[in-house]
């Protein structure tokens, strides 16, 4: 248990908004806090924009290959009824 309380007490130290300066008026301060929250909020809607989209690609993509005689071979042509594109490399240039 003393770990986890050290834990708790390491998390309370960090600051995620910044301190009032002295002299500093409350509204100055005020703004200087919603500038900082609107920042990470947007970090936090980018996070979680791009977790979704992976999330929603990853498991629309389909992985297919050809194989004559034991060699695969890359598939040139795939009839679907939707309009789609693939991009494939040729990592090996040619030379398998």
């Amino acid at each position: 248990m003393k770990k986890f309380g050290e834990y708790i007490e390491k998390l309370k130290e960090i600051r995620i908004f910044p301190e009032r300066e002295e002299g500093q008026s409350g509204e100055e301060y005020a703004k200087q806090r919603m500038i900082a929250g609107l920042k990470y909020g947007i970090y936090v809607l980018a996070a979680f924009a791009v977790l979704r989209g992976i999330i929603v690609t990853a498991g629309s993509s389909i992985s297919v290959s050809n194989s004559v005689n034991g060699r695969e071979l890359p598939i040139y042509c795939v009839e679907t009824k939707e309009p789609k594109i693939a991009l494939t490399f040729d990592a090996a240039w040619g030379n398998g």
